[in-house]
């Protein structure tokens, strides 16, 4: 199924336009079909058009359509393009999107504690420290370059951590502590540079303190 050159440009437009580096895919074409592959994690993300009948090609694709479907038919050319923009789009979303079980298991380990914290309550000098730099973790939240929506959680978050302070012990703060951030991180599915920036931030208030 040997393409014109056009046509072969309009399927590199497109990986274009979905914000994929076309240099990221390669492509081959046989006497009846025309294929491009992506290599993700490991996971080839391939799309193929094959020469049906003389008027319809079979569409062989993964990952599959809205449908579920990996194989189907389509009558016309432009049913073709369509099927590999809506391909195109869930490739890049498997590339960028972040893997957010890995991101959870990251962030334990950075704020794994080199020592075992212990089961007695803060001080109050102690805990006038932990709440100290709470405000400022809050404060540092506020203007930093996230949504609008994961701020105010962040920010919820070190206000219940500050009133957990009062009652918890060390021990029981810390992994309390530890679990609302990997559970933000997580739920607020945010990209690898803004989870950086919370893990940045929140390293930066207790990395000396009780966290280390």
């Amino acid at each position: 199924m040997v393409l014109l050159k056009s046509q072969r440009n309009r399927f590199f437009e497109i990986l274009q336009e979905a914000g994929i580096n076309p240099t990221n895919a390669s492509e081959e074409q046989g006497e009846e079909y025309y294929r491009i592959d992506i290599m993700v994690d490991e996971v080839d993300c391939l799309f193929c058009v094959f020469l049906d009948r003389v008027d319809s090609f079979r569409i062989g694709l993964n990952p599959g359509n809205d449908f579920g479907q990996d194989d189907f038919a389509v009558e016309e050319w432009e049913d073709v393009m369509d099927c590999f923009a809506v391909w195109a789009e869930r490739v890049y979303n498997e590339l960028y999107t972040p893997d957010l079980w890995a991101e959870a298991a990251k962030t334990a380990q950075l704020f794994a504690p080199t020592s075992t914290p212990t089961d007695d309550k803060f001080t109050r000098t102690e805990l006038a420290e932990v709440q100290g730099q709470l405000r400022l973790l809050q404060q540092s939240f506020t203007t930093a370059a996230l949504p609008e929506a994961a701020r105010q959680k962040l920010i919820e978050l070190t206000q219940t951590a500050a009133v957990k302070a009062e009652g918890l012990t060390k021990k029981d703060w810390q992994n309390w502590l530890i679990g609302g951030f990997i559970s933000a991180i997580a739920s607020l599915a945010l990209n690898p540079t803004q989870a950086g920036e919370v893990l940045k931030l929140v390293k930066a208030a207790f990395g000396g303190l009780f966290l280390h």
